[in-house]
Protein backbone atom coordinates (compact mmCIF):
# COMPACT_ATOMS: atom_id res chain seq x y z
CA UNK A 1 0.00 0.00 0.00
CA UNK A 2 2.99 2.32 1.19
CA UNK A 3 4.55 1.30 -2.40
CA UNK A 4 1.78 2.74 -4.42
CA UNK A 5 1.30 5.83 -2.96
CA UNK A 6 4.78 6.44 -3.28
CA UNK A 7 4.65 5.91 -6.70
CA UNK A 8 1.48 8.11 -7.04
CA UNK A 9 3.24 10.45 -5.73
CA UNK A 10 6.69 10.34 -7.57
CA UNK A 11 4.51 10.13 -10.87
CA UNK A 12 2.50 13.00 -9.96
CA UNK A 13 6.08 14.83 -9.48
CA UNK A 14 7.20 13.61 -12.88
CA UNK A 15 4.41 15.11 -14.56
CA UNK A 16 3.97 18.17 -12.97
CA UNK A 17 8.00 18.70 -14.15
CA UNK A 18 7.00 17.61 -17.64
CA UNK A 19 4.61 20.07 -17.91
CA UNK A 20 6.72 22.73 -16.64
CA UNK A 21 9.42 21.39 -18.88
CA UNK A 22 6.64 21.72 -22.24
CA UNK A 23 5.49 25.30 -20.91
CA UNK A 24 8.94 26.82 -20.23
CA UNK A 25 10.41 29.62 -22.31
CA UNK A 26 10.87 28.39 -26.40
CA UNK A 27 13.95 30.10 -25.71
CA UNK A 28 15.72 27.99 -23.71
CA UNK A 29 18.92 26.18 -25.00
CA UNK A 30 18.87 22.82 -26.04
CA UNK A 31 21.44 22.06 -23.96
CA UNK A 32 18.45 22.74 -21.08
CA UNK A 33 16.09 19.82 -22.69
CA UNK A 34 19.04 17.46 -23.18
CA UNK A 35 20.06 17.94 -19.60
CA UNK A 36 16.11 17.94 -18.21
CA UNK A 37 15.10 14.60 -19.96
CA UNK A 38 18.85 13.12 -18.71
CA UNK A 39 17.34 14.43 -15.42
CA UNK A 40 14.27 12.75 -15.78
CA UNK A 41 15.16 9.42 -17.30
CA UNK A 42 17.74 9.52 -14.01
CA UNK A 43 14.40 10.20 -11.77
CA UNK A 44 12.69 7.59 -13.57
CA UNK A 45 15.31 5.15 -13.34
CA UNK A 46 15.44 5.63 -9.44
CA UNK A 47 11.91 5.55 -9.05
CA UNK A 48 11.87 1.79 -10.68
CA UNK A 49 14.78 1.22 -8.61
CA UNK A 50 12.77 2.49 -5.14
CA UNK A 51 10.03 0.64 -6.08
CA UNK A 52 11.57 -2.84 -6.49
CA UNK A 53 13.22 -2.36 -3.13
CA UNK A 54 10.17 -1.86 -1.96
CA UNK A 55 8.48 -4.39 -3.04
CA UNK A 56 11.83 -6.28 -2.06
CA UNK A 57 10.91 -5.30 1.56
CA UNK A 58 7.40 -6.29 1.65
CA UNK A 59 8.32 -9.95 0.63
CA UNK A 60 10.95 -10.48 2.72
CA UNK A 61 8.54 -8.90 5.72
CA UNK A 62 6.18 -11.58 4.69
CA UNK A 63 8.37 -14.37 4.70
CA UNK A 64 9.62 -12.96 8.06
CA UNK A 65 5.80 -13.38 9.41
CA UNK A 66 6.07 -16.65 7.92
CA UNK A 67 8.79 -17.78 9.84
CA UNK A 68 7.84 -16.39 13.02
CA UNK A 69 4.69 -18.51 12.58
CA UNK A 70 6.25 -20.96 11.76
CA UNK A 71 9.03 -20.46 15.12
CA UNK A 72 5.94 -20.46 17.15
CA UNK A 73 4.06 -23.53 15.63
CA UNK A 74 7.53 -25.73 16.19
CA UNK A 75 8.06 -24.91 19.70
CA UNK A 76 3.91 -25.58 20.29
CA UNK A 77 4.48 -28.57 18.99
CA UNK A 78 7.50 -29.51 21.25
CA UNK A 79 5.71 -28.72 24.00
CA UNK A 80 2.82 -30.06 23.17
CA UNK A 81 4.88 -33.43 22.61
CA UNK A 82 6.43 -33.00 26.32
CA UNK A 83 2.75 -32.70 27.68
CA UNK A 84 1.95 -35.99 25.68
CA UNK A 85 4.83 -38.25 26.94
CA UNK A 86 4.34 -36.77 30.91
CA UNK A 87 0.44 -38.36 30.56
CA UNK A 88 1.69 -41.22 28.96
CA UNK A 89 4.09 -42.36 32.00
CA UNK A 90 1.19 -40.95 33.93
CA UNK A 91 -0.94 -43.78 32.15
CA UNK A 92 1.55 -46.09 32.27
CA UNK A 93 1.98 -45.51 36.27
CA UNK A 94 -2.39 -46.13 36.66
CA UNK A 95 -2.02 -49.11 34.61
CA UNK A 96 0.35 -50.77 36.82
CA UNK A 97 -1.11 -49.48 40.02
CA UNK A 98 -4.17 -51.40 38.94
CA UNK A 99 -2.42 -54.59 37.61
CA UNK A 100 -1.11 -54.41 41.03
CA UNK A 101 -4.41 -54.03 43.10
CA UNK A 102 -5.80 -56.79 40.43
CA UNK A 103 -3.46 -58.69 42.04
CA UNK A 104 -3.80 -57.76 45.66
CA UNK A 105 -8.05 -58.09 44.69
CA UNK A 106 -7.02 -62.19 44.09
CA UNK A 107 -4.95 -62.50 47.01
CA UNK A 108 -8.00 -61.12 48.82
CA UNK A 109 -10.25 -63.56 47.38
CA UNK A 110 -8.15 -66.43 47.76
CA UNK A 111 -7.55 -65.08 51.38
CA UNK A 112 -11.32 -65.50 51.62
CA UNK A 113 -11.33 -69.35 50.44
CA UNK A 114 -9.37 -70.51 52.68
CA UNK A 115 -10.83 -68.73 55.46
CA UNK A 116 -12.67 -71.75 56.17
CA UNK A 117 -9.41 -74.42 56.05
CA UNK A 118 -7.94 -71.26 58.59
CA UNK A 119 -10.39 -71.35 61.49
CA UNK A 120 -12.06 -74.47 62.97
CA UNK A 121 -15.68 -74.47 63.49
CA UNK A 122 -15.48 -73.40 66.89
CA UNK A 123 -13.39 -70.10 66.42
CA UNK A 124 -16.94 -68.90 64.75
CA UNK A 125 -16.35 -65.36 65.88
CA UNK A 126 -12.62 -65.01 64.81
CA UNK A 127 -13.51 -66.40 61.55
CA UNK A 128 -16.44 -63.53 60.93
CA UNK A 129 -14.16 -60.84 62.13
CA UNK A 130 -11.60 -62.11 59.62
CA UNK A 131 -14.25 -62.51 56.92
CA UNK A 132 -15.63 -58.60 57.36
CA UNK A 133 -11.94 -57.24 57.57
CA UNK A 134 -11.72 -59.18 53.94
CA UNK A 135 -14.59 -57.48 52.51
CA UNK A 136 -14.05 -54.57 53.72
CA UNK A 137 -10.50 -54.76 52.18
CA UNK A 138 -12.17 -56.24 49.32
CA UNK A 139 -14.54 -52.98 48.68
CA UNK A 140 -11.57 -50.55 48.97
CA UNK A 141 -9.22 -52.27 46.65
CA UNK A 142 -12.61 -52.42 44.02
CA UNK A 143 -13.50 -48.72 45.08
CA UNK A 144 -9.54 -47.84 44.29
CA UNK A 145 -9.53 -49.55 41.10
CA UNK A 146 -12.63 -47.84 40.07
CA UNK A 147 -11.10 -44.55 40.58
CA UNK A 148 -8.16 -45.41 38.86
CA UNK A 149 -10.60 -47.24 35.25
CA UNK A 150 -11.39 -43.69 35.46
CA UNK A 151 -8.30 -42.25 35.67
CA UNK A 152 -7.21 -43.96 32.92
CA UNK A 153 -10.24 -43.39 30.42
CA UNK A 154 -9.52 -39.30 31.04
CA UNK A 155 -6.13 -39.98 30.72
CA UNK A 156 -6.67 -41.51 27.12
CA UNK A 157 -9.19 -39.04 26.35
CA UNK A 158 -6.77 -35.98 26.85
CA UNK A 159 -3.95 -37.85 24.93
CA UNK A 160 -6.07 -38.36 21.91
CA UNK A 161 -7.35 -34.53 22.29
CA UNK A 162 -3.60 -33.46 22.51
CA UNK A 163 -2.68 -36.05 20.17
CA UNK A 164 -5.51 -33.99 16.99
CA UNK A 165 -4.27 -30.80 18.24
CA UNK A 166 -0.79 -31.74 17.40
CA UNK A 167 -1.86 -33.28 13.83
CA UNK A 168 -3.03 -30.16 13.32
CA UNK A 169 -0.67 -27.75 13.63
CA UNK A 170 1.60 -30.47 11.62
CA UNK A 171 -0.39 -30.23 9.05
CA UNK A 172 0.26 -26.07 9.46
CA UNK A 173 3.65 -26.69 9.33
CA UNK A 174 4.16 -29.47 6.88
CA UNK A 175 1.97 -27.25 4.39
CA UNK A 176 3.90 -24.16 5.26
CA UNK A 177 7.42 -25.52 4.62
CA UNK A 178 5.95 -26.97 1.42
CA UNK A 179 6.92 -30.74 2.20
Amino acid sequence: MKTRASLTALLCILTICLCLNNTADASQDHTDEVLITKELKTLSTAIADLAKQMQKQAENAQKDTALQKLDIAIAYLSLRSRRIEMFERELHSSRSNRNRLDTALEQIQSEEDGLSQTFDTNQREMKQRASEELNFRRRIVKDRISRLDEEIILLENRIMDMQSQIDSVESFVQKNLEF
